[in-house]
């Protein structure tokens, strides 16, 4: 009966020490994943804004290395932005037009009162939306007039959540934020999306998600330093 009693003991104890690993486990493993979430986006933050400081900047906080000599800060240029048209009556409700020229107009540096694609017209310092398009072959719809309409790109236009414009390095990587966030085949939109590659000072094409709201969006040009990563102030 003494062997007995003591292998129950030595069971229930075996048990109630399970017991308090699992409740222990289930209280600790939660508490140390929050924490990693939150380093996580501390350190994306943090090299976020560095990036808006400067290039340099940006590689010493990715690497974690210090270092006492301070990296050259890039300076912080303007990008080339657009404005939704407001709706006019002429345009079917699938259809979106965006312009050069519209309100909230560009203030920091605009080119003869509108934006400008030679310099960039918009601190990049300032938190926008990124303009993408999918391309397509979609024709123009029926009852619009091609003149009138400049820049019909025949895909469909759409936009990220707001971002600074100093964190936008290059334009295949402002495509890959427009591809996270819309889908497979998107990329950034362009100042010479319409017909022929040629700008138009304008884009026009259906009506894709995130353009909403007063507010103008980073448009990338070719053939002029008036973006984000390469205007250079």
């Amino acid at each position: 009966m003494m062997v007995k009693s003591r292998q129950r003991g030595a069971f229930l104890m075996a048990r109630a020490l399970l017991i308090v690993g699992i409740l222990t486990a289930m209280l600790v493993i939660p508490v140390y994943l929050k924490k990693e979430r939150e380093e996580r986006e501390a350190a994306v933050h943090k090299a976020e804004m560095a990036h808006s400081q400067g290039s340099g900047a940006a590689a010493v906080a990715a690497s974690g290395v210090h270092s006492d000599v301070a990296p050259a800060a890039r300076a912080i240029g303007h990008g080339l932005t657009f404005v939704v048209i407001h709706e006019d009556g002429k345009a079917p409700p699938e259809v979106v037009r965006l312009s050069c020229h519209g309100e909230p107009a560009p203030l920091d540096q605009p080119h003869q009162g509108s934006c400008n694609p030679y310099r960039g017209d918009t601190s990049c310092r300032t938190v926008l939306p990124v303009l993408c398009v999918r391309p397509a072959a979609a024709p123009l719809p029926a009852g619009l007039d091609a003149g009138a309409y400049p820049g019909w790109t025949g895909g469909t236009l759409g936009a990220t959540k707001p971002v600074m414009g100093a964190v936008l390095e290059s334009a295949a990587l402002a495509s890959a934020r427009c591809e996270k966030e819309l889908g497979a085949g998107w990329r950034m939109a362009a100042f010479h999306d319409g017909p022929g590659g040629q700008g138009s000072w304008g884009l026009q094409g259906l009506r894709g998600a995130g353009l909403t709201g007063p507010t103008r969006y980073w448009v990338h040009i070719g053939d002029q330093k008036g973006n984000c990563w390469d205007s250079g102030g």
